[in-house]
């Protein structure tokens, strides 16, 4: 039963009920081992290994490519990156076809289909169509754990209506570092206690409507300055801080049953003097992990073609290093189908020549199916719903996205809004990047704004201020990334306002470590660009709180 919700919710009676089984309870369980030991049995070697791949699909130029893994290699899993994720129909027709393909003329095991709904199955979706939620740095400072299960309630519900069924989801790494080029806001904070306890409700809000989570980076890739896909980030710590720090919130998860733990690409040379990526060091993913641990659960890797491991190694290669370390899933994407075939091939052949044993093949391939009956993924128990969008974007669905938004919204800095009588005598300039125009059209005719400039992006900032050096009057600024914004751009901010005392304003739409470089420049701080936050910010400057 779930700590996050009432004793009397239905929603209770999911997937990570606990208690007691009753005896018919226990035979079914028994009976399902069984049949998933003759399954595994009945498997070919090809069969075996393509259950430990999941392929990324990044567009319809790959499409072939994804049908042919799911039906020829036998793969056991697709991943859905944003590139192919466009509308939720055009989702779930897209999930229905690879599907078919695994039935029809793959393995006959339905597929793990994956994405990276860390804000909600609405967050990567080109034309939208589903809920939006704000990012897990704004779902950790509101502190609400009742509220973050809701979050991940929602994203079940909604992922499933458009068929995936895996996501790699929440980010449970403890992000206290300005500098990290890649965690940023996508953590939900810097104090591993509220990061734990946050990571645990989303999980749960998941895992009990029939969704599998991911806690990620494992060993914890928040106290870090270079992002993996470019190059392999070195963890310097000795073991007692990172059991305090780094390693809390996966105890947490694992104890409050995460079905799933992505290992990331990142040497740790206390656990492991060879600064083997984590995610090809049996010492970490095996030793600390799998045994120390006790996670039971299947092992993903982190994308195999990042930087902080094709640097080193081959992803062909990486992939039977991977398997050694103890990963179950290898999370791969080949550049052609004849770099996919390699991958599949060479770990074939690793276990035809008696490199990876059977019995850790085997190992892994059960725990991959353990997994699949768990969530219905059976040859027996498998059927796509029909497309229903109602069950889509529901009102009081969005109504919590806007709860959380609201929620998060913090002043710092002083900053003021205009009174309703104050606003005609104090006309603005509006200057605001293009990924918050939702934000800039909510304002207008909430405001009144003298007249306006749409930056393409942050970057642009410096040379826009130079050429407005002369200029008088008021100003707002709204600006997002997704990362920290570079110091330089943020000091030529502060110059412009330290020239103009009292008629500069910043809407911030990402971290709140950007604050630090800003002394002369009141921010209003939304941590995420997400439409929920969007129009929280615009209600604030209108007075609605």
């Amino acid at each position: 039963m779930s700590r996050f919700l009432s004793k009397g919710d239905k929603r209770m009676q999911g997937t990570s009920k606990k208690g007691l089984l009753t005896d018919r309870e226990t035979i079914m369980v028994e009976e399902s081992k069984e049949s998933r030991a003759r399954m595994l049995a009945e498997l070919s070697l090809e069969e075996k290994v393509g259950q430990l791949f999941a392929f990324y699909l990044n567009g319809e130029e790959e499409l072939p490519r994804a049908r042919k893994a799911a039906g020829e290699w036998k793969a056991g899993g697709i991943f859905l990156d944003m590139g192919i994720l466009h509308n939720p129909r055009q989702v779930y027709e897209l999930t229905a076809e690879l599907q078919a393909c695994a039935l029809e003329e793959g393995s006959g095991i339905p597929l793990f289909l994956s994405a990276d709904l860390v804000a909600g199955a609405g967050c990567k979706l080109r034309d939208g169509g589903a809920v939006h939620f704000p990012k897990n740095r704004a779902v950790g400072e509101v502190g609400d754990a009742k509220l973050a299960y809701e979050s991940g309630r929602i994203t079940a519900e909604e992922s499933l209506a458009i068929g995936v069924n895996f996501n790699y989801s929440p980010v449970v790494d403890v992000n206290n570092n300005p500098l990290n080029p890649v965690i940023g806001t996508h953590s939900f904070g810097e104090d591993p206690e509220r990061v734990a306890r946050m990571g645990e409700a989303v999980i749960a809000g998941y895992q009990d409507n029939g969704m599998v989570a991911t806690a990620k980076h494992f060993p914890g890739h928040g106290d870090t300055q270079v992002d993996s896909h470019y190059a392999l980030p070195v963890l310097p710590f000795d073991r007692g801080r990172l059991d305090r720090f780094e390693l809390a919130p996966f105890r947490a998860a694992i104890q409050a049953g995460v079905d799933a733990v992505m290992v990331g690409h990142i040497a740790v040379p206390s656990l492991d003097p060879s600064q083997l990526p984590a995610s090809l060091s049996y010492p970490i993913t095996t030793g600390l992990l799998r045994e120390e641990l006790g996670f039971r659960g299947l092992i993903v890797t982190d994308g195999m073609s990042m930087k902080g491991i094709t640097a080193q190694f081959s992803q062909a290669e990486a992939c039977v290093m991977a398997v050694l370390a103890g990963a179950d899933i290898l999370l791969v994407c080949p550049a052609s189908t004849e770099e996919g075939q390699a991958m599949i091939d060479r770990v074939t052949e690793a276990v035809r020549q008696g490199e990876i044993s059977m019995e850790r093949l085997e190992a892994s391939v059960e725990r991959i199916l353990d997994k699949k009956a768990k969530y219905g993924l059976t040859r027996e128990n498998f059927r796509q719903p029909a497309f229903d969008p109602v069950k889509l974007e529901r009102e009081d669905n969005q109504k919590a996205a806007d709860e959380l938004a609201r929620r998060a919204l913090s002043a710092s800095n002083a900053f003021t809004v205009p009174s309703k009588e104050e606003a005609p005598a104090s006309p603005v300039t509006l200057i605001w990047d293009r990924q918050v125009d939702f934000f800039a059209a909510r304002l207008r005719g909430r405001a009144e704004i003298r007249r306006e400039h749409k930056l393409d992006s942050f970057a642009e900032l410096p040379g826009f201020l130079a050429q407005c050096e002369a200029e008088e009057g008021s100003w707002l600024f709204a600006l997002t990334h997704n990362k920290p914004i570079p110091a330089d751009v943020l000091a030529a901010l502060d110059r412009f306002a330290a020239a103009r005392p009292g008629k500069v304003q910043l809407v911030h739409f990402g971290s709140p470590y950007d604050l630090a470089h800003l002394s002369h420049v009141p921010a209003l701080l939304l941590y995420d660009r997400a439409p929920s936050l969007q129009k929280a910010a615009a209600d604030y400057w209108e007075g609605i709180r």
